[in-house]
């Protein structure tokens, strides 16, 4: 279907869910192949329920729920949406998350949503978490800690998908999401 496609060398394609049902190995070649027609100018329209294949595909992406447009944006504004999670590994980690006075500041201009322990890490959840780190960072070094490794993971585009998605959303969120450079204002009817 897809070669048949091709064949008139088309300025807009529309793939319609193009790897599912295909082995991971064929996924990847057929990746790069849309890739390669989108760099030569084809434009490509796909839809897809393989996250993964958005983030790494499309340079807009376009968020639906039951027929409702809740959102248009590049995958990294998506991304931008959610917290961040810094994950530092100490040596003779406390047994409850250390006082970092540091971080209060960064609590109060609500960009850091939780610090906890989960075993030897100090688990930080944050908004722009590389605005944080710096703090972090020399809050541990003030407090005798040592630390091991440091890592720092955005939200994937999956986790923004299934948090605006959810079933059970608030219309609020919805509306909100459309504040924030989303499309439709309030999805019609009580679905989200």
């Amino acid at each position: 279907m897809l070669a048949r496609a091709l064949i008139t060398d088309p300025d807009l394609l529309i793939l319609d869910e193009p790897t599912a049902g295909v082995d991971v190995q064929l996924r990847h070649d057929l990746w790069d192949l849309i890739t390669e027609l989108n760099e030569s100018g084809t434009t490509i329209l796909l839809t897809t329920h393989y996250i993964e294949e958005a983030e790494r595909l499309c340079d807009e992406v376009a968020i639906l729920d039951s027929g409702n447009l809740l959102t248009v944006a590049t995958p990294a504004e998506l991304m931008d949406r959610g917290p961040d999670r810094i994950r530092v590994t100490l040596r003779d980690a406390p047994a409850s998350a250390p006082d970092l006075p540091t971080l209060s500041a960064g609590e109060r201009e609500g960009r850091v949503e939780s610090v906890e322990m989960d075993g030897d890490q100090l688990v930080v959840t944050a908004t722009q978490g590389g605005l944080v780190a710096p703090d972090l960072v020399r809050a541990l070094d003030r407090g005798g800690h040592e630390i091991v490794d440091f890592d720092i993971s955005r939200t994937s585009l999956e986790e923004v998908f299934v948090d605006m998605t959810r079933e059970g959303g608030s219309d609020q969120e919805v509306e909100a999401v459309a504040a924030d450079g989303g499309l439709g204002g309030s999805p019609g009817g009580d679905s989200p």
